[in-house]
C-alpha cells in the first residue's frame, strides 16, 4: 500500500471532510431540535446518540485488528489469506454481540430505571431502550467492516458513508416532528439508516477483494491470532467510551435529563474539534504499524509531526470558542442557554486541546504493537473518575462535572507522554505549550467585546509566528508551504 506523505494528507483531508460536513450540518440542526422535541426529549436523544455510539467499540477491537493485520498481509502480497480472516472476524463479531444483546436485554428495566426521567416519559425511554440493544450486532459488525475498508486505504469511500450517516442522524429526528416526537420512533428510522450503511460497507468490501463473495469461512485456528492483538484493543474500546461518557450519563442520573441538555449540548460542539486528530490518527495507525518495524527513525518523526500538527490546528480554535463562548452560543441558541452553558463550553474547550494530542500516543502505542498500555492506563483511571465524578456533580453540578473532566483529560494526555519517553525516549520541548496555556485562562476574565477581540488577535499573530520560527522543523515548513501552494 502507498503510505507517502501526499496519501497521508490526501486521507486525512478525506477524513476530516467526513466529520466536518455532518458538524457543520448539526450547527444548524441543533436548536430546531431543542425547539422542537423540548429539552428533556432532546436530553434523552442525546443519551441514545451515546448508547449507539458506544456500541461501534463491541467490535471487541477486532476493527482495528482486522485494519493491522490485513494491511500486513497486503504489505506482503499474501491476498489468500485474507477472506478466511475476514469471515472468520465478521462471524466472531456477529456471535459475541449477539450474546451481549441476549444478556442486556433481561436487564433493559433496571438500566432505564437508574436515569432521571420525568414519569411521562418513562415507557417511551423503556421502549427506544429496547430497540437500541437490539442493534448492538448491526453496529458492532460495521465497525469491523469499515476496519478493513481502513487497511485497503478506501477513506474517500469511507467518508462519504460517513457523511450520509452524519447528515441523516441529526436530519432523521427534525423530518420525525412533523409527525412524531416520540424517541422511539425517531431511533427506529436512525436504525434503519445504520442498515442501509452496513450494506454500502459490505458491498465496498466484495469490491476491494473479490474473493471475498466466494470464500466464506470461519476458521478456527486464526481467532486467536485475531484475539492476540484485540483483546487489549477490546478493553480500551469498552473502557474508554465508559470513561468518555460517565460525565452526561450520571448527570441525567443525579441531576435531570433536562440539566444534561445545557451540559451535552456544548460538550456535542467542541467534542466536534477531536474530528481533527481522528482524521489524523486513522490514516496513520497502519503507518505507525508498518515504519516502526521498518524504520524507526520515521516513524519517530511521524509522532513529533502529527503532535505539532494538531497542535497548531487545534489551538486557535480553542482560543476563539473559550474567549467567545457566551457570545456564540447566545448567537446560536439563546441567552438562557448561554447564561447556563457558557462556562461549560469554556472549561470542555479547555481540555480539548488536550484530549486531542493525546490521540498521537494512544494510537501510536496501538500501531506498534503496544495496545496494552493505553488499555492499562484506561483501567487505573476508571474507578477514580466514577468516584470524583460522582462526588463533584452532586455538590457542583454541571460545572463540578466539566472540572473533573478537564482534570482526568490533563493528567491522561501527560501519563501517555510521559509513558512514551519511558518507553521509546522520546523527548518533548513543552515550554510553548505551557505559554500557550497559561494565554488560553487569560480570556476567562474579560466582559468587553472590544477587548476579547484585540487580545485574540494579538495571540493568534504571536502564537503562528513563534509555532513557525521555532517549533515546525524545515521539512514540516516545506510541506505546509507544499500544501498551500495547492489550496
Amino acid at each position: 500500500m502507498n503510505y507517502n506523505g501526499t496519501s497521508i494528507t490526501k486521507n486525512s483531508i478525506y477524513n476530516l471532510l467526513g466529520f466536518i460536513i455532518p458538524s457543520v450540518f448539526a450547527i444548524f440542526i441543533i436548536p430546531a431540535l431543542i425547539n422542537g422535541l423540548g429539552i428533556e426529549r432532546f436530553g434523552i436523544l442525546n443519551l441514545a446518540w451515546i448508547v449507539i455510539g458506544y456500541f461501534s467499540f463491541f467490535d471487541f477491537g477486532i476493527g482495528k485488528s482486522l485494519t493491522k493485520i490485513i494491511s500486513e498481509k497486503l504489505g506482503e502480497n499474501k491476498l489468500d489469506q485474507i477472506p478466511s480472516l475476514f469471515w472468520t472476524s465478521l462471524f466472531l463479531m456477529l456471535g459475541v454481540s449477539l450474546i451481549l444483546v441476549l444478556i442486556l436485554i433481561l436487564f433493559v428495566p433496571q438500566i432505564v430505571d437508574l436515569f432521571n426521567i420525568t414519569p411521562t416519559l418513562h415507557s417511551e425511554f423503556l421502549s427506544t431502550f429496547y430497540l437500541l440493544i437490539l442493534a448492538i450486532p448491526l453496529v458492532a459488525t460495521t465497525a469491523g467492516l469499515r476496519g478493513v475498508l481502513e487497511a485497503y486505504q478506501k477513506f474517500f469511500q469511507i467518508n462519504l458513508i460517513r457523511v450520509f450517516l452524519g447528515i441523516f442522524t441529526f436530519l432523521i429526528p427534525l423530518l420525525c416532528l412533523v409527525f412524531t416526537k416520540n424517541i422511539f420512533w425517531v431511533v427506529l428510522f436512525l436504525i434503519l439508516i445504520r442498515i442501509i450503511v452496513w450494506i454500502l460497507y459490505f458491498r465496498l468490501c466484495f469490491k476491494v477483494h473479490k474473493d471475498l463473495k466466494n470464500q466464506i469461512k470461519f476458521e478456527i485456528k486464526l481467532v486467536s491470532t485475531i484475539y492476540k492483538f484485540s483483546a487489549w484493543i477490546t478493553i480500551a474500546n469498552i473502557i474508554g467510551p465508559i470513561i468518555s461518557n460517565i460525565d452526561r450519563v450520571l448527570i441525567s442520573v443525579i441531576i435531570s435529563a433536562k440539566a444534561l441538555a445545557y451540559y451535552a449540548t456544548p460538550y456535542e460542539m467542541i467534542i466536534k474539534l477531536l474530528i481533527i486528530p481522528d482524521a489524523m490518527v486513522a490514516v496513520l495507525f497502519p503507518v505507525f504499524s508498518a515504519s516502526f518495524f521498518n524504520n524507526k527513525t520515521d516513524s519517530k518523526k511521524l509522532f513529533y509531526s502529527g503532535v505539532k500538527f494538531i497542535f497548531l490546528f487545534i489551538y486557535p480554535i480553542v482560543l476563539l470558542v473559550i474567549t467567545f463562548a457566551n457570545e456564540g452560543i447566545e448567537l446560536w441558541i439563546g441567552s438562557e442557554f448561554a447564561k447556563e452553558s457558557s462556562i461549560i463550553l469554556q472549561i470542555l474547550a479547555f481540555g480539548i486541546l488536550f484530549n486531542a494530542i493525546s490521540y498521537i500516543p494512544f494510537s501510536y502505542f496501538q500501531g506498534v504493537g503496544e495496545p496494552h498500555i493505553p488499555a492499562l492506563l484506561s483501567l487505573i483511571e476508571l474507578p477514580l473518575y466514577l468516584i470524583f465524578m460522582f462526588f463533584f456533580i452532586q455538590n457542583w453540578g454541571l460545572k463540578g462535572a466539566a472540572i473533573i473532566w478537564l482534570v482526568r483529560i490533563i493528567l491522561d494526555t501527560g501519563s501517555l507522554f510521559f509513558l512514551t519517553y519511558i518507553k521509546f525516549q522520546y523527548r518533548y520541548n513543552v515550554w510553548i505549550f505551557i505559554v500557550a496555556i497559561v494565554f488560553l485562562m487569560i480570556p476567562f476574565i474579560f466582559e468587553s467585546i472590544s477587548m476579547k477581540m484585540i487580545y485574540t488577535t494579538i495571540i493568534l499573530f504571536g502564537f503562528l509566528i513563534l509555532y513557525w520560527n521555532k517549533i515546525l522543523s524545515l521539512d514540516e515548513k516545506r510541506f505546509l508551504i507544499s500544501k498551500m501552494m495547492k489550496i
